[in-house]
């Protein structure tokens, strides 16, 4: 059913996943957003004018709610939405593109193949940053010339502190004794191809042998990112990987002894969320404008309160040194060996 925002993921069709973080309500307007509204007087008026957005997202519930009323308190524009898990939003935007019945403006989705898939069937506008107030200053490694990337979630070793005396420092220690039978991992043979980014990076930058050694040391398998984090938590591994920054928060703000390690000096990746606007947009100007406010020091602060801002916004967790863009190009065409060198083939 269709929401208001103050109201109240890329197999089987591009399964993704989508960001997870609790948004906080951020009142009033920053400078820099204010210079924007004066610089694009045209834009706003017109994006009033339409009156609403509507947004396709995976995101947390609490997250677009904050999302959408700190959009409407700023320039009276509402927010409509659809909360579907990833997989159901691509298969519902293709069955509307593909009807000629675009509904939403702008799409926000875990997985860039799936926006590039959709932009070249021609259902995704090109983003010109003359027309999206901040997209001009946007770091050119965070953006396309159709998408851009609002938030990043790394992904980590989520460590049982009171299991584990000496947490792990970089990715070779989970090769350590002490964690045989003891990691537990998303079982890779049933997920989607997002799971993949932080094996694929280990395996092109260690190489097979690496994945071997990790698949001697008995992984658990779990059935969602969300069951094996609450594993370790409960005791019953010591470390998740890959676990997102999103997931380890959850536990920890719920008192579990988890911390998300990152290793220092090291590569590292994590599900990037790029955000589109339809190229049949029912509201295109206010949909530039969502984009937008997304990127700004208000949007930021409301989209990245558990996971990081591409642009480092204050009040943000900062993006630590050593990250890489998600290759999932690389992961779906490693995807099968990734499977056989950890063992999980059977």
């Amino acid at each position: 059913m269709d929401k208001t925002a103050n109201g109240m993921t890329r197999r089987g069709l591009l399964a993704s996943a989508g960001m997870a973080a609790i948004g906080t309500m951020v009142a009033g307007m920053s400078l820099r957003a204010a210079a924007w509204a004066q610089g694009s007087d045209d834009l706003v008026a017109a994006a009033q004018k339409e009156g609403k957005v509507v947004l396709y997202t995976g995101s947390a519930e609490p997250l677009v709610i904050a999302l959408g009323e700190a959009f409407r308190k700023e320039y009276g524009i509402q927010l409509e939405y659809q909360r579907l898990n990833s997989s159901k939003i691509a298969s519902r935007y293709t069955a509307e593109a593909e009807a000629g019945q675009t509904i939403a403006d702008v799409l926000v989705a875990g997985d860039q193949i799936l926006i590039d898939a959709f932009q070249q069937k021609g259902w995704i506008a090109d983003l010109d940053p003359a027309q999206v107030p901040g997209l001009a200053e946007w770091p050119a490694e965070f953006r396309t010339a159709h998408s851009t990337v609002i938030s990043i979630n790394p992904h980590t070793m989520a460590t049982n502190t009171s299991l584990v005396q000496e947490l792990p420092k970089k990715w070779e220690d989970m090769l350590r004794p002490e964690f045989a039978g003891q990691i537990v991992t998303v079982d890779l043979r049933s997920v989607g191809l997002v799971a993949f980014g932080a094996y694929d990076l280990l395996l092109r930058e260690r190489g097979e042998d690496f994945l071997r050694e990790l698949g001697k040391q008995k992984l658990q398998l779990g059935s969602s990112g969300p069951a094996s984090v609450q594993q370790v938590a409960a005791g019953a591994a010591k470390i998740f990987y890959p676990c997102s920054v999103s997931q380890a928060q959850s536990m920890i703000q719920q008192g579990a002894p988890i911390a998300a390690v990152l290793p220092e000096g090291e590569s590292y990746t994590g599900v990037v969320s790029p955000a589109a606007v339809s190229a049949k947009a029912p509201n295109p100007n206010a949909a530039r404008l969502f984009v937008g406010f997304m990127m700004s020091e208000a949007g930021q602060k409301i989209l990245n309160t558990e996971t990081v801002s591409p642009v480092n916004t204050p009040g943000t967790a900062p993006l630590q040194p050593g990250f890489v863009m998600p290759d999932l190009a690389s992961a779906e065409a490693n995807q099968k060996k990734i499977i056989e060198l950890l063992g999980l083939g059977a």
